[in-house]
């Protein structure tokens, strides 16, 4: 038996480049690991793959979870289905909030497969198989903080000594459909730039800094589509955030804070309602055993 811990992530920055001649969009993105995590559990069974789901009400445990589409695509592929596994997945990531749980639970299944059955499996392999799975699935390999590229599953991970950093998230209760805010036609086109020269701000591991350059291109059709995710995005800086912006595609709105006391000071203003409020920090790390 085999459990494991996947983060969720923040995008600092997400541009939109343009359309492509898949449907999807070219894009250039900032990848930030956060320590807010979902448990998988894994055991070797004779044929198939179950999965169990727990504290996640609503999530379908068949053919249509990622888990079980990254199971099935390493045993097929890896394995020529000559095994099975069964998986429990412990719900702790908000669905639907552009936290990446989805993909980061489909990251943790091809590489918690590829420990159970201690198998080497080439980091080139790992890659082509989690691009076929998701576009940021990738990245959830390497966690940590990384530039993405192409749909988001071309990953550059930055290495620094960047330090841990307090951040507020704040998803709202009503979602927000991703294919609707890449086709609403609201995105903002940039040319990639603020993407790249991130780096430079994060390597000084100055909040306040990287507070300054935060963008997301989708933010303008987030907000026509839901106009309360724009004003919690106000709120956060009203209540002294050194930045805010909306995470992915939404709806969930994250914020960085001076040090853990001021993060928790601004995550009290907003309890109490129907939103969910949660304060976690950046981390360097993607998939791990426990």
């Amino acid at each position: 038996m085999l459990t494991i811990q996947t983060p969720a992530k923040i995008n600092p920055v997400l541009e939109v480049l343009g359309s492509r001649p898949d449907g999807f969009h070219e894009l250039a993105l900032v990848f930030q690991a956060v320590g807010l995590y979902d448990l998988l559990t894994f055991k070797k069974r004779p044929q198939g793959t179950v999965l169990s789901v727990e504290n996640a009400p609503g999530l379908a445990a068949d053919d249509s979870n990622l888990i079980v589409k990254a199971a099935k695509l390493f045993l097929s592929e890896i394995l020529r289905d000559a095994a099975g596994v069964e998986i429990t997945l412990q719900k702790k990531i908000p669905m639907a909030a552009g936290l990446g749980g989805g993909s980061s639970d489909a990251a943790a299944t091809l590489r918690g497969l590829q420990w159970l059955f201690e198998i080497p499996v080439s980091e080139e392999k790992m890659g082509q198989m989690a691009a076929r799975l998701g576009s940021d699935v990738n990245f959830f390999l390497t966690g940590g903080t990384a530039l993405g590229a192409g749909r988001g599953e071309a990953i550059t991970p930055w290495k620094g000594p960047v330090s841990s950093l307090p951040v507020v998230l704040i998803k709202p209760s009503q979602g927000l459909s991703t294919a609707a805010v890449y086709q609403s036609g609201r995105a903002l086109i940039t040319s990639g730039g603020r993407a790249r020269s991130f780096q430079e701000v994060w390597a000084q591991g100055s909040a306040s800094s990287m507070g300054d350059h935060l963008f997301n291109g989708l933010e303008p059709a987030a907000f026509d589509l839901r106009p309360e995710v724009e004003q919690i995005k106000k709120r956060l800086m009203k209540e002294g955030a050194l930045g805010a912006l909306l995470s992915g595609s939404g709806p969930t709105v994250f914020a960085l804070a001076a040090d853990e006391k001021e993060a928790q000071k601004i995550a009290s203003q907003f309890e109490g309602g129907e939103m969910e409020v949660m304060v976690t920090q950046t981390v360097s790390t993607g998939v791990q055993r426990i």
